[in-house]
């Protein structure tokens, strides 16, 4: 059951980029306790970044558009 949380809580923040502790607790129905539970070891195991209340996606999504083509553009 925690496993499942685990992955319900990280497909929830690389869907939100951010999320409130109050709401992942109302999404996944559990105690607000249980959900900083979960935070405080998935922080350590190094899956997301808790501070102030919420949680935040260690792995930065690819940027889109100009400036991401820029990157990609070959060197001169």
């Amino acid at each position: 059951m925690k496993k499942k949380r685990h992955q319900a809580i990280l497909q929830l923040v690389e869907q939100h980029e951010v999320v409130q502790v109050s709401e992942l607790a109302q999404w996944l129905e559990v105690s607000l306790e249980t959900i900083r539970r979960d935070l405080s070891d998935m922080q350590d195991q190094g899956l997301i970044l808790r501070r102030h209340g919420r949680a935040r996606c260690l792995i930065q999504q690819p940027a889109t558009g100009w400036m991401n083509s820029l990157q990609r553009a070959p060197q001169l």
